[in-house]
């Protein structure tokens, strides 16, 4: 998973990124403190499962649209200073942010904020939205009243296109999450994505030709 973090204070970015990868799954966080950055991100805006933005004017929205233009439905957090005016909400709600958070925050809550952006809450138990649960220990797929056990290998994939969350994984990743570097053939990984998506109730992974998989967008 990839998360753009722009932020002026590198010691935050660095305390939150620290925090991040001691309570979960890996996770590569870009920090930058320049917002001219992103427009450098262009071909990989899709790659990227959250951006965290403090904006040194919010009200503007260049940089919103550039990324709703690029990546439509990847999550904003927006980070406000505490010396900002109230009169900014008022413009700030008819915008697209997913979120907004005000300094001085915890490492914590703005980490709670970035588990629910993305719909990851632990390595093992995955609520993307209301009525579905994956529950990756007991390989089980719960969609409204209905109850699926999945192979091992089935549960093992689906964990990782819920812990790369919004982000698209690779035949490569697979091969080195499911597969533990075992040689494999795109075939058989194919063959394994088939496999996932019949069991499956609701359609849930989305294949990007000469890219890898992706786990649909909900809402």
């Amino acid at each position: 998973m990839k998360i753009f973090f722009l932020d002026s204070d590198i010691n935050l970015q660095n305390e939150i990124d620290r925090c991040l990868n001691k309570c979960r799954f890996k996770i590569d966080v870009k920090k930058t403190q320049n917002e001219h950055d992103i427009f450098d991100e262009i071909s990989t805006l899709e790659s990227y499962s959250l951006f965290i933005l403090n904006l040194q004017n919010p009200a503007d929205t260049k940089i919103l649209d550039f990324i709703r233009t690029n990546a439509k439905v990847v999550p904003i957090l927006l980070i406000l200073e505490s010396d900002m005016s109230p009169q900014i909400f008022q413009t700030l709600s008819s915008y697209s942010y997913n979120d907004i958070i005000i300094k001085k925050f915890s490492v914590e809550e703005i980490v709670y904020r970035i588990y629910k952006l993305c719909h990851i809450w632990n390595n093992n138990v995955f609520y993307p939205c209301k009525g579905i649960c994956f529950d990756f220990k007991k390989r089980m797929f719960i969609f409204k009243d209905n109850h699926t056990v999945l192979g091992k290998k089935e549960a093992l994939l689906l964990k990782y296109l819920f812990l790369k969350s919004h982000g698209v994984i690779t035949c490569a990743e697979i091969v080195s999450f499911v597969y533990e570097n075992e040689i494999v053939s795109n075939d058989r990984i194919r063959a394994l994505v088939k496999q996932l998506r019949d069991k499956l109730p609701c359609d849930l992974i989305r294949t990007l030709h000469g890219k890898g998989y992706q786990i649909i967008n909900f809402h």
